[in-house]
């Protein structure tokens, strides 16, 4: 955590240009905060809740990783660990809390000229930040393009891909601790493995050419092609018809 506010408080530094001064000055402000910080993790008010949060969190976990466990037992710890998520956040509150204000503070140094020159400063994004955002949007653009029929068999992969990560990520297979809260009893196939391979036969199937946007952007430039390659083969029966015809005549 401290290399984190440490880290922050260098990017801020950085994006308004500080000086030495203002260098030192963001410095004491840090040194303030990690000794609040320590303080906090010192309690022992604090200390007591953090060795219960992990007493109960090594608890849930082992039913979790348990392929023994029984339903009850899973429905139990996966209600257990949202509880224990709820406690974590609370836990942690102040020293979130701390953490915002101290950029605050840090940011706060910059002089209003400084503040002019530039943009505000916003802190810049996790990796999780990336892979949320990514997750949201991308089922969003796989779902609307599927719907309306838009490139139908690029929007079907990616939707085939994404939900072979999920089943690969919670797979029903034999000696496997079952996923929490999983609706009913799998073995090796899964909803996620049967919408994954319905995926692949929309993306490898023309079904997008009969009704949508690649219907009426595409249907014609997929359809005339195939229209005379149905007329050359009528055309090819006609001419062997009648060269049948005229063999048999010579033969008579």
């Amino acid at each position: 955590m401290k290399a984190h506010w440490a880290d922050d408080v260098e990017r801020v530094a950085q994006h308004y240009n500080f000086d030495a001064d203002q260098r030192g000055r963001a410095a004491v402000v840090l040194k303030q905060a990690e000794a609040e910080a320590e303080n906090w993790f010192a309690s022992n008010e604090n200390q007591e809740k953090i060795r219960k949060y992990y007493h109960e969190l090594k608890a849930v976990q082992k039913v979790e990783r348990d392929p023994d466990a029984l339903s009850f037992e899973r429905e139990r710890a996966a209600a257990a660990r949202r509880d224990l998520d709820a406690a974590r956040r609370t836990l942690t509150a102040d020293l979130v809390a701390r953490g915002d204000k101290l950029r605050a503070d840090v940011v706060a140094v910059a002089t209003a000229e400084q503040a002019k020159s530039t943009a505000a400063y916003t802190p810049p994004w996790t990796r999780l930040d990336w892979v949320n955002f990514s997750t949201k949007w991308g089922l969003v653009a796989m779902g609307l393009a599927l719907m309306a029929g838009f490139m139908t068999p690029l929007a079907a992969l990616a939707g085939a891909v994404f939900l072979g990560q999920i089943y690969l990520s919670m797979p029903p297979w034999p000696g496997l601790p079952a996923p929490p809260n999983v609706e009913g009893h799998y073995w090796i196939v899964n909803k996620n493995l049967v919408e994954m391979l319905a995926c692949l036969v929309v993306a490898s199937t023309p079904s997008g050419m009969w009704i949508g946007f690649d219907a009426l952007l595409f249907g014609r430039k997929r359809t005339r092609p195939e229209l005379e390659s149905d007329d050359a083969a009528e055309a090819r029966l006609e001419k062997f018809t009648s060269r049948e015809a005229a063999g048999s005549s010579q033969r008579r």
